[in-house]
């Protein structure tokens, strides 16, 4: 009798443990969601908040966007060493680098890894984990071949380049990386938004509240860091520019009191908003291009006489516009160059 009251007792402390743990992790999510709202209100145009229930009416959309973005960021392979030995051994290293030297030189002329490092806090650090964002290129041209075992000439053939890389958001950790990656791609999703719903409007609506709206995508962009404003370059927002400057504030704080005719035009811009986050596949999208590639970059079709690696790419895309192959890559602190001979 004693063994089954114990025995229940257990069960009932394990049911009571597991229903707070739920309700934490609701109030988690709670707090994320709101927090995610309100960074998209002053992204995109804080004067909805006048609209009643505002928070409401985004909670579920702005809820499944974020799963969106969270389900696109673990799918994305990694982390990928980077050093000279993975040059050798490992296909994708090899592809997007050209040599071994500029592995290092790509890295230790990055600011902001050479910050992470020198960070007291990060002494015992040795290795980082950064986002890489490159462009990719594919030429074509002639060069030699083989067919079968003839080796000939001015064979028709696609190189693929890899360029511009870009090294983001250095951290001691893979998950610190990822919760980076998750936050940019959040906030580029906001800017295309804005630039979707606010273009006509700022364009409509003459050089007073341009100015307005300028001023709030220049605070935007102080809060949100360079690393968002360098990842959504190809945004087409007159309203991220470099005319924008702290003076425009004043702008600001004479707005006047929100009429009738305003309210519904908020209304209708809510709809809008809610429309665009119901589709964010249509917007930030990640796809895997898998490519059979030679050690020297030409792309090649299944079954060539040629000794090629299957190679898979991840392909970030904002609006169908902005390109680029990303990896998660780890580097380490050894193989970073003085700054007396980086150049």
């Amino acid at each position: 009798m004693r063994s089954r009251f114990k025995y229940l007792l257990f069960g009932l402390r394990s049911q009571l443990g597991k229903r707070k743990a739920e309700k934490a992790q609701e109030r988690k999510k709670t707090a994320t969601v709101d927090a995610a709202i309100e960074h998209l209100v002053d992204g995109i145009d804080p004067t909805m908040r006048v609209v009643i229930g505002y928070k409401k009416k985004l909670w579920q959309a702005v809820d499944e966007v974020l799963n969106y973005i969270d389900l696109l960021v673990e799918k994305i392979p990694g982390p990928v060493e980077c050093n000279r030995k993975s040059f050798a051994t490992d296909p994708l290293v090899n592809a997007i680098f050209a040599t071994a030297g500029d592995i290092q030189k790509i890295f230790s002329q990055s600011e902001a890894v050479r910050a992470f490092f020198d960070e007291p806090m990060n002494v015992n650090v040795d290795e980082c984990y950064a986002l890489m964002c490159m462009e990719k290129e594919e030429r074509t041209g002639f060069g030699i071949g083989l067919e079968g075992e003839v080796v000939k000439k001015d064979v028709p053939q696609v190189s693929v380049n890899f360029s511009a890389h870009s090294i983001m958001s250095p951290a001691a950790t893979e998950k610190e990386v990822r919760s980076s990656l998750k936050q940019c791609i959040f906030d580029a999703l906001i800017s295309n938004i804005f630039e979707s719903v606010m273009a006509n409007h700022v364009r409509e609506a003459g050089t007073d509240e341009y100015r307005k709206v300028l001023d709030r995508r220049y605070k935007a962009n102080q809060a949100w860091g360079q690393e968002l404003t360098d990842l959504i370059l190809s945004i087409r927002s007159d309203a991220i520019t470099s005319c924008a400057t702290s003076a425009d504030a004043s702008t600001m704080q004479d707005e006047s009191d929100v009429q009738n005719g305003q309210l519904e035009a908020q209304d209708g811009r809510l709809a809008r908003v809610l429309e665009i986050l119901a589709q964010p596949e249509c917007m930030i999208r990640l796809d895997h291009v898998p490519m059979n590639l030679t050690r020297m970059g030409i792309k090649v079709e299944e079954g060539s006489s040629q000794a090629f690696n299957k190679i898979e790419f991840t392909e970030f895309s904002i609006n169908a516009v902005w390109h680029r192959i990303i990896v998660l890559v780890r580097y380490p602190r050894n193989e970073m160059r003085q700054k007396d001979g980086l150049f």
